[in-house]
C-alpha cells in the first residue's frame, strides 16, 4: 500500500502526464532549500527553480523563479497592479495546496507567473509535492501550466545593484564559534564572503568577539576561538590591502552606540527573535538565558549602524537581525526627525548552500561527524574523505555507478580544479571502469593541491603573531575613524553631546 508521500507525487506525474509536460523524478533525502537539493544532485543553482505562493492584497497567485535569482518584488506588485504582495504563510500555503511547506510544484491550481530566466536553459528541477523527491522537467514545456504566463519578475544579483549605487559600503561579521573550519563552512560562507573584497565594494570585516561571550565563558577558549578565526579567514586569503579588518572589541563605540539604540526598540519585539525564542523552545528557562543573548540583535545593529552600509550579506536565516535594525534605524530617525541611519539592504546570497556532509544526507557539521576539514593533519583529511558516501547499490568497481548525490564527485566539483578529469571520472565511474577508492585518493590529491597554498599561509601567520596584531591594529583604527564620527552625531541628536563638553 502505497504510503502519503508516493501517492501525492504520483497524482502530481499523472497531472503532468495529461498536460503533456516530459519530467523525471528523482529521489534524495528530505531538504526544504532548494539550493541542498541542487548539493545533493551535484548541479548548479540555476538549473533549480522555486514556487511560491504569494498573497497579492486579497488573493493568491504562484510565482516560479529560477533558483540562483530573486524575486522584484516593487516590479511584480507593479505588474500584478497591487499594494501588498507578501509570501503565504505556512498555515495558509498547507490549507490552500494540501502539500507540506517546502514541497510545492508546478500546479498549485493559481494564477502562475514564470520568470522568463527559468526557461533559459533546456532542462530545469522543481518540486513534485514532497520533499524527498525533485522532478526534472523539459524547460519549454512549462508554458503548457494551466492559467499560466511567462513573464520578467526577478532582480539582477543584490551586489551588483550595490555596486552601481553611490553608498558601495558593506559590513560582514565574522563569529570566532571555535569549531575547526571544514570545507562545508568554506565552500557554503566563508569563501564568497571573502571574495567580496574582490568587487568594486567598501567592504568592512569585523570578528564578532563581544557576540561571542554570549555562550563562551573561558578565558582560554575564548583567545583560542578568536585567533583561529583571525588566523583561518587570514590564510584563505582575506587581504587587509583589500578591505578593513578588524576586532568588534577593540571598537569602542559598538558597545557605546548598543546602549544608545537598545531606548528605540521594544521588550516585545525582543521576545519575537529567533534567537531568544530557540532556546526557550529547546528547554531553556528563562532564568537561565543570560541578557547577553537576548540583547545581541540590538549589539549587532549597533555594529551594523556605526558604518551606515548600504547593505550587510548574511544568510536567509539572519534576515530578522537586519529588519530589526532597520526597525531600530527607522525608529531612531523619526524620534528625532532626521536620516542618520539609513536602512540597510539584507544582501541575501541565492548562489551558496549547505554542502552535504559526508554521510551524504546531512548538512557538514562538526557535531555530526561529517565534515572534511581543510587545516587538519592529512592523516585525518584522508581518512575523512575515505569514509565519504558514496553510491550504496554499487558492490564492485565494475559495476556502474552513479553520480546523483554522491558526495565525493560533489566535492570533485567543488574542490577538483582539474574539470577535464573530473568529467573523465564521471564517465568512468558510470560505466564501471574505475572504483571509489581511486575517486577518493583522487579527491584527496585535489584537496591537498586546493588548499596548499592557505596551509601554508597560516603556518606564515602564527609563526608571526606581531603582524597579524598590527593588521587587526590598523583595521581597528581605520573603524574607529568612521565610527566614532557616527556615535558623536547620535549623541548630538539625543543631547548627550551638548554645551557641557
Amino acid at each position: 500500500m502505497k504510503n502519503k508521500v508516493e501517492q501525492t507525487v504520483e497524482e502530481y506525474g499523472k497531472q503532468l502526464d495529461q498536460l503533456n509536460i516530459l519530467h523525471e523524478f528523482i529521489e534524495h533525502p528530505a531538504f526544504v532549500e532548494v539550493s541542498d537539493v541542487m548539493n545533493f544532485l551535484g548541479l548548479p543553482l540555476k538549473l533549480s527553480s522555486a514556487t511560491l505562493l504569494m498573497k497579492a492584497d486579497d488573493d493568491y497567485v504562484a510565482l516560479i523563479r529560477r533558483g540562483d535569482t530573486r524575486l522584484d518584488l516593487e516590479k511584480t506588485k507593479k505588474l500584478l497592479s497591487v499594494k501588498k504582495l507578501n509570501i503565504a504563510s505556512k498555515e495558509e500555503f498547507s490549507r490552500l495546496t494540501g502539500l507540506e511547506p517546502g514541497a510545492a510544484h508546478y500546479l498549485t491550481g493559481f494564477k502562475t507567473f514564470i520568470d522568463r530566466q527559468v526557461l533559459e536553459n533546456e532542462y530545469v528541477y522543481g518540486g513534485s509535492g514532497s520533499l524527498l523527491v525533485t522532478t526534472k522537467y523539459k524547460s519549454s514545456d512549462l508554458t503548457k501550466i494551466p492559467n499560466s504566463v511567462v513573464v520578467d519578475i526577478t532582480a539582477g544579483d543584490a551586489l551588483d545593484s550595490l555596486e552601481r549605487s553611490d553608498n558601495k559600503r558593506i559590513l560582514s561579521g565574522i563569529t570566532p564559534s571555535g569549531n575547526a573550519l571544514h570545507i562545508g563552512n568554506y565552500f557554503g560562507a566563508v569563501k564568497p564572503q571573502i571574495e567580496l573584497q574582490n568587487r568594486n565594494l567598501e567592504v568592512y570585516y569585523f570578528v564578532a568577539d563581544l557576540h561571542a561571550l554570549t555562550t563562551v565563558k573561558d578565558r582560554e577558549k575564548l583567545e583560542d576561538n578568536i585567533t583561529n578565526v583571525v588566523l583561518d579567514y587570514l590564510a584563505l586569503g582575506l587581504d587587509p590591502e583589500k578591505c578593513v579588518f578588524f576586532r568588534q572589541s577593540q571598537v569602542p563605540a559598538h558597545s557605546q552606540l548598543a546602549v544608545v539604540l537598545a531606548n528605540y526598540i521594544s521588550f516585545g519585539q525582543m521576545q519575537r527573535m529567533h534567537a531568544f525564542k530557540d532556546k526557550l523552545q529547546f528547554g531553556a528557562e528563562v532564568e537561565s538565558i543570560n541578557m547577553g543573548l537576548f540583547n545581541y540583535p540590538i549589539l549587532m545593529a549597533a555594529d551594523i549602524l556605526l558604518y551606515k552600509p548600504y547593505g550587510v550579506p548574511v544568510g536567509e536565516d539572519q534576515r530578522q537581525h537586519i529588519e530589526l535594525t532597520r526597525d531600530i534605524a527607522g525608529n531612531f530617525n523619526k524620534t528625532y526627525s532626521n536620516d542618520l541611519f539609513p536602512l540597510p539592504e539584507p544582501l541575501i546570497s541565492k548562489e551558496t548552500g549547505k554542502i552535504v556532509g559526508t554521510d551524504g544526507t546531512r548538512k557538514m557539521s562538526k557535531s555530526l561527524g561529517n565534515v572534511i576539514g581543510i587545516f587538519d593533519d592529512y592523516e585525518v583529511i584522508k581518512k575523512q574523505i575515505m569514509s565519504a558516501y558514496t553510491d550504496p547499490n554499487r558492490k564492485r568497481a565494475t559495476d556502474p555507478g552513479k553520480i546523483e548525490g554522491n558526495t565525493v564527485f560533489m566535492y570533485h566539483d567543488i574542490i577538483n580544479q582539474n574539470k577535464d578529469m573530473v568529467e573523465e571520472m564521471k564517465t568512468k565511474y558510470k560505466a564501471g571502469e574505475i572504483g571509489d577508492v581511486e575517486v577518493k585518493e583522487k579527491l584527496v590529491e585535489a584537496h591537498k593541491l586546493y588548499f596548499a597554498e592557505a596551509r601554508a599561509r597560516r603556518k606564515e601567520f602564527e609563526g608571526d603573531l606581531q603582524l597579524v596584531k598590527n593588521i587587526l591594529l590598523e583595521g581597528s583604527k581605520k573603524a574607529s575613524t568612521i565610527a566614532n564620527t557616527t556615535l558623536e552625531e547620535a549623541y548630538k541628536l539625543i543631547g548627550i553631546k551638548n554645551k557641557l563638553n
